[in-house]
């Protein structure tokens, strides 16, 4: 099938169900979504389409096939075929009946298609038998829409469709499916018409004899001789549209009479001459006559005795040669193909002649003539066959459409090839985009997304001072004991292990990692978009990491790693710092004191300073005091542990768990840009509590099933993503300022049981 049935289905999934629907179905049957209306296809997309259509809609293939022949007719009205099928009939019949010279003049656009055949009758009840011939099996529902929709839009009728034989042909060759429907029509009431019988045709509102029916007919002529007897007089004057039905009537009721000649005025030879295209059969299809031009053409047909299936091949209909099967398509056009074996010597190596034309029983002689043209559908096929237009006769409508028909196929090749750049174009957006995703979450994993995007606005980032903000320290305990007795690769393993895990929390909560120096994580809440809840979100975001890291083993001993976290509040200042590789940095007394709280901490535990104990007391959090002891650098210090959270369970807390809806926590899609980290989207909660295996993987790492954990205060991250992210306090500070140098700080490294180790490291905390 060519792309114009593919980019149909498309157009009624993505307009009846959306875009989302399409895509399943897309991917369902595993197809590209690159369809060009002039390229032709496997008829298997098609039905793979379709299948995959009816399991996403749960609907049977044969309602997905009708609803899809409903739709046909009304793309096919959108794409410039509204008039061209309009003008095919005056009734469902007459309609019916001229789809295959439709179908044969689209030939000349679609060379390779293969078209159904359609044959009418009438039967004695007076419904209509509709014969249906396609090479195609099970297609057959598409025929039921695309009636109804024709019969409902075209002749305000409704018809009800029923099978009544559906077989293997073996007359046709080549058609494999004949489907014969008992179609019966009932016109459609039309809400403004006056109730009861008409008494003028005009009331009908039909205008031309094939749309008269025979019973509004009879009733009008019983008005008249009503009116005529009781001495009504009819009227001296009477509008044009009395007078055009009347004359519709007479018609009907033979009041027009041709008139023939006595003789024929016109002798064999002139007729030969002026209709060079025709031929003359009998029953036993033996040739009588034939025009000139087919005698040069096939110079055997000069012998009138020989059969007619000896020179020519019958393309359309599929039918055999005989007289029986020709009256039962007498209907339609015929297309003749002259044999290789019977052209003239100079035709060797040019491509066979084509006819195209009708056949006409004429009972006083027996005999058939198909009265025939060229079937040419440009001047290079006509150039092909060495022929020229003073071959047709002036008559001849051919030679108008051979001409019409050159400029249709140029401007069908410059629409083809605009497709085609369309295509390529849409690829290469498709391609561009997914490089700017990447791109972006390159970019967003070395800055806040805020800042990310004033810098690639060509924006200026002002540095500036957050009057409040949570910092979060953590290290791996014994580091440089496991780095010593492990091999280099193991330690990256091990740190590229804890670091995807804890990145994962940063979506979770919110929050911007600012950096990791070997075993050292440093993570802050407030910034670059202060919110209320910084404390929680970093504490909540030490709980994931404390039961998460218990995933992760050491490579000396196989057991899991042992972790410390160290938390405090306080203000900070934060700035762009370099050209070359920016970086998004954090400076102040308050990235000094968290430093201390993770290096004074403990294995296992979450080590606060009274800051963030004050910022969180209160607030659900299960805290325990340790004491007062003593910090390097600030003297005497009394700090405490974070040992939990009641009011939220583990899977808020590690993000797993069922999607809260937008009406729930009040964020909506849009807002996902506007993250300060990648893989952001805070329109969701919570999950029923679910317990975990220490030693097992149960956090699942697909950033796609990161559930991030609802906060309040959410819809202050709701920003226009063109506006400066404005800290509390700002300075004149640029983004490439060296005014200001980082804070350094030592870490000490423990073992499990003391907060003093005998190892130590030195890091910059940028």
């Amino acid at each position: 099938m060519y792309g114009f049935i593919n980019l149909c289905v498309k157009a009624l999934v993505t307009e009846k169900f959306g875009d989302a629907a399409w895509i399943k179905i897309r991917k369902k049957a595993k197809v590209d979504d690159s369809f060009l209306s002039y390229e032709g296809y496997d008829d298997d997309v098609t039905i793979r389409l379709v299948k995959a259509a009816s399991e996403v809609a749960s609907l049977d293939v044969e309602t997905i096939l009708e609803t899809f022949g409903e739709y046909f007719f009304t793309f096919c009205q959108r794409s410039g075929y509204d008039e061209m099928l309009r003008t095919l009939g005056g009734n469902l019949r007459s309609f019916l009946e001229n789809l295959d010279s439709l179908h044969s003049y689209l030939c000349f656009s679609y060379k390779h298609m293969d078209a159904p055949s359609f044959r009418c009758e009438r039967a004695e009840d007076d419904s209509l038998i509709l014969h249906y011939y396609s090479s195609r099996q099970g297609l057959h529902p598409i025929v039921v829409g695309i009636i109804r929709a024709i019969a409902r839009e075209f002749f305000e009728t409704e018809v009800k469709m029923h099978i009544i034989d559906q077989t293997y042909e073996n007359e046709r060759n080549g058609k494999k499916e004949h489907v014969v429907f008992s179609i019966l029509q009932k016109k459609i009431e039309q809400k403004n018409l006056d109730e009861g019988p008409p008494m003028f045709v005009a009331q009908t509102r039909k205008h031309s004899e094939p749309l008269l029916n025979k019973e509004d007919v009879e009733q009008v002529m019983k008005n008249l001789e009503n009116m005529k007897e009781q001495g009504k007089p009819l009227g001296k004057r009477r509008s044009l549209a009395q007078i055009k039905p009347l004359a519709a009537i007479s018609n009907l009721y033979g009041g027009f009479t041709p008139s023939y000649p006595n003789k024929f005025w016109m002798n064999q030879k002139v007729f030969c001459d002026n209709f060079p295209y025709h031929i003359v059969f009998d029953k036993d299809m033996k040739v009588k006559q034939s025009g000139i031009h087919i005698q040069r053409i096939v110079p055997r047909l000069r012998n009138f005795d020989a059969k007619l299936n000896v020179f020519f091949n019958l393309i359309h209909p599929q039918i055999n040669w005989s007289l029986e099967s020709m009256s039962k398509f007498i209907n339609q056009l015929f297309i003749l193909e002259t044999k290789k074996s019977m052209v003239a010597p100079e035709w060797e190596g040019r491509p066979m002649l084509q006819l195209r034309g009708q056949m006409v029983w004429m009972e006083e002689f027996e005999c058939m003539v198909y009265l025939c043209s060229p079937r040419l559908a440009s001047l290079k096929e006509m150039e092909d066959r060495g022929l020229h237009l003073s071959d047709i006769p002036l008559h001849d409508v051919t030679r108008d459409l051979i001409l019409f028909n050159q400029q249709r196929l140029a401007e069908m090749e410059l629409g083809k090839q605009l497709e085609i750049k369309k295509e390529e174009l849409r690829k290469t957006m498709e391609q561009l985009e997914a490089e700017k995703k990447r791109t972006d979450m390159l970019l967003h994993s070395m800055l806040p997304r805020q800042v990310a995007d004033q810098l690639r606005d060509g924006k200026r980032v002002e540095a500036g001072e957050y009057a409040q903000v949570t910092i979060l320290f953590s290290d791996i305990v014994s580091f440089t004991s496991i780095c010593s007795q492990s091999k280099p690769i193991d330690i990256v393993n091990m740190l590229n292990s804890l670091y995807v895990k804890f990145d994962k929390l940063t979506s979770v909560h919110d929050v911007y990692k600012v950096e990791t120096i070997g075993d050292a994580y440093m993570v802050v809440g407030g910034l670059p978009v202060p919110v209320k809840t910084h404390a929680e979100r970093i504490a909540n975001m030490a709980l994931g990491m404390m039961i998460t890291s218990v995933e992760v083993s050491s490579p000396v001993t196989g057991d899991p790693i042992g972790i410390r976290v160290g938390i405090h509040c306080g203000p900070a200042l934060a700035g762009v710092v370099g050209e070359k590789m920016p970086r998004y940095c954090l400076f102040g007394d308050s990235v000094n004191t968290a430093s201390r709280m993770e290096s004074h901490g403990m294995a296992g535990k979450i080590h606060l300073s009274s800051d963030a104990f004050s910022l969180l007391d209160g607030k659900g959090f299960h805290i325990v005091e340790r004491g007062d002891i003593i910090v390097k650098g600030k003297g005497s210090m009394t700090t405490y542990f974070l040992e939990g959270n009641e009011n939220a369970t583990e899977d808020e807390i590690l993000g797993r768990g069922i999607q809260r809806t937008s009406r729930d926590s009040g964020i909506t899609d849009s807002d996902d840009s506007r993250r300060s980290t990648p893989e952001k989207s805070d329109m969701m909660k919570y999950s029923p509590t679910r317990s975990m295996n220490a030693g097992g993987d149960n956090y699942t790492h697909d950033k796609d099933d990161i559930i991030p954990m609802y906060y309040p205060d959410n819809e202050n991250l709701r920003q226009g993503e063109g506006d400066r992210v404005k800290p509390v306090f700002s300075r004149s500070t640029t983004s490439d300022s060296r005014s200001t140098t980082p804070v350094s700080s030592g870490h000490q490294a423990s073992g499990h049981n003391s907060g003093n180790g005998n190892n130590s490291k030195t890091c910059s905390i940028l």
